[in-house]
């Protein structure tokens, strides 16, 4: 299955409004590229739900603090370790 293909069918199941995130726009930096991104997000999926919820996690995740701050690309959360985020995520905020 391709990318887009999985997009539209978890979208369609659980009626994902669309809505404006375009968080790179104004973004003066290069930004990592959407694989590079979904790859972290993956890792932070599989690490943090339970087997058969990695659909229910993902959305839990996208609609944390953490996504937003993950987002802001001028800032240099991105590339910090995953532990670290999948950590701050858990607690709900970021970590010292």
């Amino acid at each position: 299955m391709s990318f887009e293909q999985v997009s539209d069918e978890v979208i369609q199941q659980y009626k994902i409004l669309k809505g404006n995130f375009d968080t790179i726009i104004e973004c003066k930096y290069t930004i990592p590229s959407f694989m590079d991104i979904g790859k972290l997000y993956s890792i932070m999926i599989e690490d943090c739900a339970q087997l058969g919820n990695e659909v229910e996690e993902l959305i839990k995740i996208f609609s944390s603090f953490i996504s937003d701050k993950i987002s802001h690309f001028e800032t240099a959360l991105y590339y910090q370790n995953p532990s670290y985020l999948e950590c701050s995520y858990k607690a709900g905020y970021l970590l010292d």
